[in-house]
């Protein structure tokens, strides 16, 4: 029986080696981090040597029964994560993203192109109809919007705080928003608080966003952003794009392969169009290259880049990058292209 057991302990090392393998090899999805490559080299070998020590008939302690149990566990989940990462990047690389934005001119409008300066205030220009309406004058593509899902008055309130931000002493809500925007561009919707809705005021947010869209081609030029994947699932299985917002961690800490996988596991099985992140910068770069390693084939809007030449390059040329926001809203950069397509 023992001995058996130490069979099945190769065996389970050299599930993890091929499959390990197979995502170097066949998928690319390969890190150069010292971390994640370390706990499977120590599960490969600590697996093979507990299948020899069982085989060669070594004696059944109790409390080597446990560590044998916890190492089995260790390596079954290693495995069994690696192979489920590996086949959603091949899913990935097969999607076409049909109807996902695709443009040279990625840059849109943060809040609208506020002259004033960058600086949200509750009586701020920031969201308002002249700031957006300018954004769209200027060549924006598309903009971001602040909003908030009020179920007292069944409205979604543009504002990125509460108290609300007003809006020439009074509340702007979306309606009246887009119906003064007329037929011009795209929406990069920012739902604040969506994880507090419960279900009632989720169904009534998504019946009031389906009946606000529901002229033109106005609901395929939406795009609804959210942090709870649950939540912004209801509206993506309601026919919106949706942009599923993650914080990953610095794209220079070791576990950030292992978090971005974690991420993308979600956007994948969530059917998500896009995901969002902060670009960071310098030292405390977010969107990195072991970051674009492990999301590559995932549709990318980035905000908060800083108005850095060579940054804000290396996103325009990235097929990935589909949406970029510069963190100061008073800057118009929307003409701006990647060098590969100038």
């Amino acid at each position: 029986m023992f001995k058996s057991r130490g069979s099945v302990f190769g065996a389970l090392a050299a599930s993890l080696f091929g499959i390990k393998l197979v995502s170097i090899v066949i998928v690319g999805q390969a890190t150069t981090r010292i971390l994640p490559n370390l706990w499977v080299l120590f599960l490969l070998v600590a697996l093979v040597q507990a299948g020899r020590h069982m085989r060669a008939g070594s004696p059944d302690r109790p409390q080597r029964r446990k560590t044998l149990a916890l190492l089995f566990i260790s390596g079954l989940m290693t495995t069994g994560f690696i192979a489920v990462v590996t086949w959603v990047d091949h899913q990935l690389a097969q999607r076409k993203n049909v109807g996902v934005f695709d443009d040279p001119h990625k840059v849109w409008a943060a809040r609208g192109l506020v002259l004033g300066g960058p600086k949200i205030v509750r009586h701020g220009n920031q969201n308002s109809i002249p700031a957006i309406s300018l954004a769209f004058d200027r060549g924006a593509k598309g903009v971001e919007v602040d909003v908030f899902f009020e179920p007292t008055l069944s409205k979604y309130v543009v504002s990125h705080d509460r108290p609300y931000n007003l809006k020439d002493g009074t509340l702007l809500t979306l309606g009246p928003l887009l119906d003064a925007l007329g037929e011009r561009g795209h929406f990069w919707l920012d739902f604040k608080k969506l994880r507090h809705l419960d279900q009632d005021q989720l169904r009534a947010a998504i019946a009031e966003l389906e009946n606000l869209t529901a002229r033109g081609d106005l609901k395929s030029r939406f795009y609804v952003e959210g942090e709870d994947p649950l939540n912004l699932h209801a509206f993506q299985q309601a026919g919106f794009h949706t942009i599923y917002d993650t914080h990953p961690l610095p794209d220079s800490n070791p576990l950030t392969p292992l978090v971005s996988d974690l991420y993308k596991l979600i956007f994948y099985f969530g059917n998500h169009t896009v995901m969002g992140m902060n670009s960071g910068e310098g030292d405390r770069l977010i969107y990195g290259s072991e970051t674009q390693r492990a999301l590559r084939h995932v549709p990318m809007f980035i905000y908060h880049a800083p108005d850095d030449e060579q940054r804000l390059g290396e996103l325009l040329d990235s097929s990935d990058v589909r949406v970029i926001l510069v963190v100061d809203h008073s800057l118009d950069r929307y003409g701006l292209r990647g060098s590969s397509q100038q």
